[in-house]
């Protein structure tokens, strides 16, 4: 794969996270709040684009599609899922920018030795179950010396700080809570729930050097991200099904709004022990 040069998040006046996940999320208000902080995290982090890119756990490309938007076109990107159905569900943006979207587990990348400078990861790692370990090493060497990976994993902390899950336990029914944890982890694919200082460990026995890792999405958060996320407010994603620009523009406008102030006055960068949601950044020395 040919080098390209290395994007920076400050080259251009991207657009705004918070403007982004509004945008694309219309019809998911826990996503639209969720992406708001997560986009913002990587460009915090002031990450370099520098291609070849590797996405691990791409989906259908849409989170790819909005990095983009929020920190510039990477330049070649490849990203892998293991799912096919995700996939092929790819829209016109995200086959655009990725130059390749291939079924593969992270576990077993199909890459030759040190053929990325860059690999993100949004969400993704926490959810290798089992191989959690294995996937690291993957990265690590499918990564060229000096190389990046950029990930975003769960703490501990935030199965505990669901709204249900206060609810619950402040009634007394620890057990119904457990129950309610684990539904959530399962209908999430949150498989791994550590401490940072653990994740630190993991990324630190895969090989890297972790050179920063910071909370983005403060614990004081998670019971509104989960009350969005309830099951019976899912229902909110039949609009979708209807084509009405203008009412997509108002539901973006309003989650925009809804969302700003909380976003405005969060931190850029959190204690990780604060945060249900840290940003690792690591490097292959």
């Amino acid at each position: 794969m040919a080098d390209t040069a290395t994007h920076q998040n400050d080259a251009a006046p991207f657009e705004d996270p918070l403007d982004i996940a509004t945008r694309r999320y219309y019809f998911k208000p826990m996503a639209a709040f969720f992406n708001a902080f997560h986009l913002r995290a990587f460009k915090t982090a002031d990450i370099q684009w520098k291609a070849p890119v590797l996405d691990v756990g791409c989906s259908d490309g849409e989170y790819g599609v909005m990095l983009a938007e929020a920190l510039g076109p990477p330049g070649e990107m490849i990203g892998i899922d293991l799912s096919a159905e995700a996939i092929q569900q790819a829209g016109e943006k995200a086959r655009a920018l990725y130059k390749e979207m291939i079924c593969a587990n992270a576990t077993a990348l199909p890459f030759d030795d040190e053929s990325f400078h860059t690999v993100v990861s949004n969400a993704s790692m926490l959810s290798i179950d089992p191989g959690l370990d294995r996937a690291l090493r993957e990265v690590h060497r499918v990564l060229k010396p000096g190389g990046s990976f950029y990930a975003s994993v769960c703490t501990d902390q935030y199965e505990q700080n669901y709204w249900i899950t206060r609810l619950l336990k402040g009634l007394g029914c620890t057990g119904w809570a457990r129950r309610y944890m684990d539904a959530m982890n399962r209908r999430m694919q949150q498989a791994h729930l550590y401490a940072p200082d653990r994740w630190v460990a993991l990324f630190e026995a895969g090989g890297f050097e972790v050179k920063q890792h910071f909370g983005f999405l403060p614990l004081s958060h998670t019971p509104l991200w989960s009350f969005l996320a309830w099951t019976p407010l899912r229902l909110h994603g039949i609009v979708k099904l209807i084509p009405c620009a203008p009412l997509h523009r108002g539901l973006s406008a309003l989650y925009k709004k809804w969302f700003g102030g909380i976003y405005r006055r969060t931190a850029l960068k959190l204690p990780p022990e604060q945060c249900g949601y840290i940003f690792i950044e690591a490097v292959k020395p």
